[in-house]
């Protein structure tokens, strides 16, 4: 995976259920911006808090020039994801 692939405002989706690749994915926000190489932030429009969340980059399994994959489904997104800036260690 090639993280400069992921750009400003792209699409992110949760793994689903489903049996086709991405077919039963579920959209979870947008990106605002890659952190420190490390973490992807979302965009706060999207948030149901207005809030921005942030996640590793190790949960991306996939980008294509339409959106971002990850390997969570959406609730261990919404059980993990970090509701503030993650430091810089």
């Amino acid at each position: 995976m090639d993280v400069s692939q992921i750009k400003e405002h792209m699409p992110v989706y949760a793994e689903g259920p489903g049996g086709l690749e991405g077919a039963s994915d579920t959209h979870i926000g947008n990106i605002d911006s890659v952190e420190e190489g490390k973490y992807l932030k979302l965009t706060k429009n999207n948030a149901p808090d207005g809030q921005h969340h942030w996640f590793p980059i190790d949960w991306v399994r996939a980008v294509d020039e339409r959106a971002v994959y990850l390997n969570k489904t959406i609730d261990e997104v919404k059980a993990e994801v970090l509701n503030e800036q993650p430091s810089g260690n």
